[in-house]
């Protein structure tokens, strides 16, 4: 889905927003602070259901209002979402409502890249884990009924852990039984997509990260050899004991090695940011590849990514068919890229929580 209309409503310091005739890119400029960065939050919070700033509804839903709203319109959709204080949310396609976000995520595929972050690489297992389900659920049809199963009978097993200390394996052999299979069941499909997904990675890595050689390596968070239900039998005194569920897909990794060791320990902060883009366009090819196109939100592209740098991904995106929506606070260097790259393309400036078009 490739946005032709966006409408924006009390979300932070953004007035009333209704943006018509979207470009494949679409740049937003202004001083910080102005609302560049929630226009982007709110493209997030329609295609995943949270912000990618914060997990309390109060802090985005604008000051003394009760919800904020998002609408999105294509050539074939029409998608829409209110947020209320409460973290409910009311959803709509096409007019029609939806039980779940993961209807409206399967229509608007998103990536969310922020040139200044490295949390991907830095701050341990489960942001890569959530990297990969996003993967996961957009290119493996079986894998999100899968994890829902998983994540219910996860949940219940550590329930009972928390609250009796004295579990027999008896008690616990329904919910291992049901963990086990479907533990087994990811494990296998993404064992199958990683390896799929490498050979993109390598393509993208090459073309940011010419002289780095960087080997994904996934770990499925339990002893393949023996089993996920081994593992939940024969550790059970130990689950018990500290009270949660320690092995099975909910603890996986993806792991980035390099020859000299694992890239969190070896690279430089720059190279941590290209190879997370490498990362994330490679994901983007791989969607391309089974004809889906993917909405890429950029914020503040220019802050710490040279001019090479950013061509090389503005580039990039243009070749995979992406959507794109970039804030920066210098737009004269994309415009050129841009121009440069004969990309097609709307300038806004904003200020004070209001969105103007820029004519060219």
């Amino acid at each position: 889905m490739h946005i032709t209309r966006l409408n924006i409503e009390r979300v932070r310091n953004l007035k009333t927003v209704a943006l018509q005739e979207l470009q494949p890119f679409n740049v937003f400029y202004g001083q910080n602070g102005s609302g560049k960065t929630s226009i982007l939050e709110a493209i997030h919070l329609l295609a995943t259901g949270r912000s990618f700033r914060t997990h309390i509804p109060k802090n985005y839903i604008q000051h003394e209002t009760g919800d904020a709203i998002v609408f999105a319109q294509s050539a074939t959709e029409k998608i829409g979402m209110q947020k209320l204080l409460s973290g409910e949310q009311l959803i709509k396609v096409n007019g029609d409502h939806i039980a779940t976000q993961g209807q409206l995520a399967k229509i608007l595929p998103l990536q969310h890249i922020d040139p200044q972050s490295t949390d991907i690489i830095d701050y341990g297992a489960k942001p890569r884990r959530q990297l990969l389900d996003w993967l996961m659920f957009h290119v493996e049809p079986d894998f999100y009924h899968a994890w829902q199963y998983y994540a219910r009978a996860l949940k219940q097993r550590n329930s009972l852990l928390k609250s009796n200390r004295n579990l027999s394996l008896q008690d616990l052999e329904p919910w291992n039984k049901m963990l086990a299979e479907y533990g087994e069941m990811l494990n296998s499909q993404r064992s199958g997509i990683v390896e799929q997904w490498k050979v993109y990675f390598e393509q993208d890595l090459q073309h940011l990260l010419p002289n780095l050689a960087v080997e994904l390596e996934y770990s499925p968070g339990f002893h393949t050899e023996q089993g996920l239900l081994h593992d939940l039998t024969a550790h059970h005194q130990k689950d018990v004991d500290r009270r949660y569920t320690e092995y099975g897909p909910h603890r996986a990794d993806l792991r980035l090695k390099t020859a000299m060791g694992d890239a969190d320990v070896v690279l430089s902060r720059g190279q941590k940011k290209l190879l997370i883009m490498a990362l994330k366009l490679s994901q983007i090819a791989m969607l391309h590849a089974c004809n889906k196109e993917t909405v890429v939100l950029l914020d503040d592209l220019t802050a710490e990514l040279d001019l090479t740098a950013q061509r090389r991904l503005i580039e990039r995106l243009s070749q995979l068919g992406s959507q794109v929506f970039i804030t920066t606070l210098e737009h004269e260097s994309v415009k050129k890229h841009l121009h440069d790259l004969s990309i097609s393309y709307q300038l806004f400036k904003v200020e004070n929580g209001q969105v103007q078009v820029v004519v060219q």
